[in-house]
């Protein structure tokens, strides 16, 4: 697992990921808190904090788990939350613990997803939420770019889910659908940079970092600007509008048990 995430994967997340979602964290909030207004909240695979930082304040106690020790060093610090390092099956939260549990970008790159979600639905309260976001297998844009769309991220995303797929998922396990739609949230500069790469290599050129170069190089971020000129945004607009957008956003929540009987998962 580890060859797949070494230092520069987790530099990246932490350097440019986490400053550039700052207005993404915020709505992410606002979202939250049309159904909870506090209680004790966990994000799963919280890096170092840029979403927890977010929901910083008296009504919220927060919580974290993140695989990468320095990384999760750098969330504790930046946001006060308790993070347990290592994988999420592992940690040691008694069952009820949170009102609000978060993955964002993470259920794709579990091993084992109904295993994860069992204990997403063991760690909640009952009524508790479930808020989740990663991408769908069944887009436009996945559909049109194959395997050369930039949401598969081979070898790191193990399992993909379409929202019929994680709707029959959630169901079978025992969570009740809020919220679920597939944002104008678009893979389609990055998808046709791979598009782009590979067409200028077989003419002879090899699309390289700004950084670094070459004679016969072509900068990423021309590439980069080349895919925005052709691929506009309102085809991620109406890929949303039509329920065929590039990602999945979902709420769920624990479904309260009758009175005097428990609800839990089975394995």
């Amino acid at each position: 697992m580890a060859f797949h995430y070494d230092e520069d994967y987790h530099r990246a997340i932490v350097a440019g990921g986490e400053i550039s979602a700052a207005s993404r964290w915020q709505r992410h909030r606002d979202c939250i808190s049309r159904y909870k207004q506090g209680g004790a909240i966990l994000d799963i695979g919280c890096s170092s904090g840029g979403f927890l930082r977010t929901m910083r304040g008296e009504s919220w106690k927060l919580y974290g788990i993140e695989m990468e020790a320095s990384t999760a060093e750098k969330g504790r610090s930046a946001t006060g939350a308790e993070v347990f390092v290592g994988d999420a099956v592992e940690a040691p939260f008694p069952p009820e613990s949170f009102d609000v549990i978060t993955t964002f970008d993470v259920l794709e790159h579990v091993y084992q997803p109904r295993q994860f979600l069992g204990k997403v639905l063991e760690w909640l309260k009952p009524g508790g939420l479930f808020y989740t976001m990663l991408p769908n297998i069944d887009s436009w844009e996945a559909r049109i770019f194959g395997s050369y769309w930039y949401g598969l991220e081979l070898p790191r995303h193990l399992f993909h889910f379409s929202p019929q797929s994680l709707r029959h998922v959630m169901a079978t396990l025992g969570f009740q659908e809020v919220a679920l739609s597939t944002p104008r949230i678009s893979y389609l500069e990055r998808s046709a940079g791979y598009v782009y790469s590979e067409v200028l290599q077989r003419i002879g050129f090899s699309p390289a970092p700004a950084a670094k170069p070459t004679p016969k190089s072509i900068p990423w971020p021309a590439v980069r600007k080349a895919a925005r000129l052709t691929f506009v945004a309102p085809a991620s607009q109406a890929a949303s509008f039509a329920g065929a957008g590039a990602s999945i956003e979902a709420i769920f929540r624990k479904a309260t048990p009758p009175e005097g009987s428990v609800l839990k998962w089975q394995d």
